[in-house]
């Protein structure tokens, strides 16, 4: 996976930021159920570490769906 980081496109002088890219393997951390997204493994965050057929039961289930 690949990772792009930018200096802020807000026109203020940022002198130490510097534009790089990042290669990284696609890591699997054992009992996860997906690989992590360049922009979560850039962003040192997880947006969706759930199993989707798990939230669509739970959405039905809050919308009294069965």
């Amino acid at each position: 996976m690949m990772v792009i980081h930018q200096r802020p496109t807000d026109r203020k002088s940022y002198r130490y930021y510097h534009f790089h890219i990042e290669f990284y393997p696609p890591y699997r951390e054992k009992g996860k159920i997906k690989y992590f997204a360049s922009v979560e493994t850039g962003a040192g965050t997880v947006t969706f570490d759930y199993d989707v057929e798990e939230k669509a039961k739970e959405l039905r289930e809050t919308r009294g769906i069965r």
